[in-house]
């Protein structure tokens, strides 16, 4: 796992209770399609409510995304390395 914490471009949907569903998102000039999203969980940072959630792409590469939900606010916060196939 690594840890990054950098900003992010995402694409995403919102149903009708308001919940977010990245589908993807861009990182260092790269556009990564969203092909599942795992776990979801909010947590509070003093006034900041961050939305996080778990997302793998077709590749198998996964990421923790999490949004600041008063800027709106993007962040790629870690990654975690495909399996090397041997």
């Amino acid at each position: 796992m690594k840890t990054i914490n950098e900003p992010v471009s995402v694409e995403a949907r919102f149903d009708e209770e308001g919940t977010v569903t990245p589908t993807a998102f861009t990182w260092q000039g790269r556009t990564y399609p969203i092909s599942d999203v795992g776990r979801r969980w909010t947590e509070t940072d003093g006034p900041h409510r961050l939305y996080h959630c778990l997302v793998m792409t077709p590749t198998g590469e996964t990421f923790e995304l999490c949004l600041e939900t008063s800027t709106l606010q993007w962040r790629i916060v870690r990654a975690w390395e495909r399996p090397k196939m041997v």
